[in-house]
């Protein structure tokens, strides 16, 4: 559960972050327009040294996996997962370019949503007290009792 764009490493993303301090709503609208373009998780650099094997300042990474990352589509009250096929898959079936279409089930956006560190939770305009992503969905019905309803 991270975030598909890191402030560290995109300027950008850090100044978007910077100007919508004071408003989390909008802070919270501008993170999911920015982040909903990016389709790939941007993996870590590889550690290289100097020749005579002095090591370099230290950068400091997303942390991403380097996979491509599924559009989420709603149909009706189902979230279906869309992959989209990459360009070296492409060339193996004989330019037949088809995206799978997969069902995602509440069960497994809600461990997603659990996965969501704090700190990605404050970038995001949420609050840690008041508005954990994982408690969007729901898990326990409330049914009032007899004498209520």
């Amino acid at each position: 559960g991270k975030l598909k764009a890191d402030p560290i490493s995109d300027p950008v993303f850090k100044c978007l972050l910077q100007s919508t301090r004071a408003n989390r709503k909008r802070r919270f609208q501008r993170v999911w327009e920015y982040c909903s373009k990016i389709t790939i998780c941007e993996a870590d650099e590889g550690k290289d040294e100097d020749e005579l094997g002095d090591a370099t300042q230290q950068k400091i990474g997303h942390g991403g996996c380097g996979r491509i990352q599924p559009a989420i589509r709603k149909e009706a009250l189902k979230l279906f997962s869309v992959w989209k096929q990459s360009k070296d898959e492409d060339e193996d079936s004989g330019g037949m370019a088809q995206s799978e279409k997969r069902p995602l089930p509440a069960s497994e956006v809600h461990t997603i949503l659990k996965k969501i560190t704090p700190e990605d939770v404050f970038t995001l305009g949420l609050s840690e007290d008041f508005a954990q992503p994982d408690w969007m969905v729901l898990t326990v019905l409330p049914v009032p009792p007899p004498q209520v309803r």
